[in-house]
């Protein structure tokens, strides 16, 4: 295990995010700043509106939702100007407007964190050991990696996890798409998840994805040996106002994933991409190995098809 990789007891004391979007930080730093300017503590202002200091902490932390009601009797105790308390109950309601579209999938809260703050990041930085990053993998290749994953997701809800994966990857579309900066390792292109026709289709999705203005992918070849994060996976959600939003951390494993929100965490784990794309092939020459390695599973497809139908 990395240095990285720390407890799982200390990852949740870090975290704590479950429900958390970018709007609800930035309406939690606002609500801590009107608080110190007045000159208050959690625990005065949370007894004089008749709630705990633990609930004024997820809300300035953007831990929790604050409800309408709460909102307004907070915001009068600390004397807002009136044309504050309208701009952040605008933010108050835009912090919930994306959670709807996510419910039906029934997304454990762990990923429903993730998802919560990919649709408000403005970049990603992500890297991969052993399988295709989830933003560019295609559904046969997401529905095998959920299958053989069953400590992580439970069969009854593959359908469901494999829909929201696709779902997700709408932020690499549109006017104002998701900038991905990936690096995937040479053995994540090798291993036949689902077999060789399965990956052919993957790889090539990941040829047409690096000519997109937004996408970059770097392959980290298998010939380098050991680098920086050998024994992690990683990944950085960037955000369009670094002071009010700064970056969070996330990674995963085979009981789930954890949000990480300490900075000097989410720097190390900034760092550690870095050094790993400078391990990394160019984006050209990566798009040559890529091609090489989806022509060897086309032929195995063709060979095992010729084999069945002989």
């Amino acid at each position: 295990m990395s240095d990285f990789y720390i407890g799982s007891a200390e990852v949740l004391r870090r975290c704590g995010m479950a429900g958390s979007s970018a709007p609800l930080r930035r309406l939690g730093a606002e609500l801590r700043r009107l608080r110190k300017d007045a000159g208050r503590t959690q625990s005065d202002v949370g007894s004089a509106i008749g709630r705990t200091h633990v609930t004024m902490v997820n809300w300035e932390g953007g831990k929790t939702r604050i409800g309408k009601s709460d909102l307004v009797c907070l915001l009068a105790e600390l004397r807002v100007p009136a044309d504050v308390r309208k701009a952040l109950e605008r933010l108050r309601e835009e912090g919930g407007r994306g959670a709807g579209q996510w419910t039906a999938y029934g997304l454990p809260d762990w990923l429903g964190s993730l998802v919560s703050f990919e649709e408000d990041a403005v970049a990603v930085m992500a890297f991969e050991p052993i399988v295709i990053p989830g933003l560019l993998q295609v559904e046969n290749y997401a529905r095998a990696i959920h299958v053989a994953g069953p400590y992580t997701t439970a069969r009854a809800d593959i359908d469901k996890r494999v829909a929201a994966r696709m779902r997700r990857q709408q932020r690499l579309n549109g006017s104002s798409p998701l900038k991905l900066d990936a690096v995937v390792s040479e053995a994540a292109l090798r291993l036949e998840v689902g077999g060789p026709v399965v990956m052919a289709d993957q790889l090539q999705r990941l040829l047409d994805a690096g000519k997109r203005r937004n996408i970059t992918i770097q392959v980290l070849p298998d010939a380098g040996g050991a680098h920086p994060a050998v024994a992690s996976n990683a990944t950085v959600l960037h955000f369009a106002d670094p002071r009010s939003d700064p970056p969070l951390g996330y990674f995963d494993g085979p009981l789930g994933g954890y949000m990480i929100t300490d900075e000097g965490d989410v720097a190390s784990m900034i760092g550690m991409f870095q050094d790993v794309r400078k391990c990394a092939l160019s984006a050209a020459d990566s798009a040559l190995m890529i091609a090489a390695i989806l022509e060897g599973h086309r032929r195995k497809g063709s060979a095992d098809d010729r084999s069945v139908s002989g």
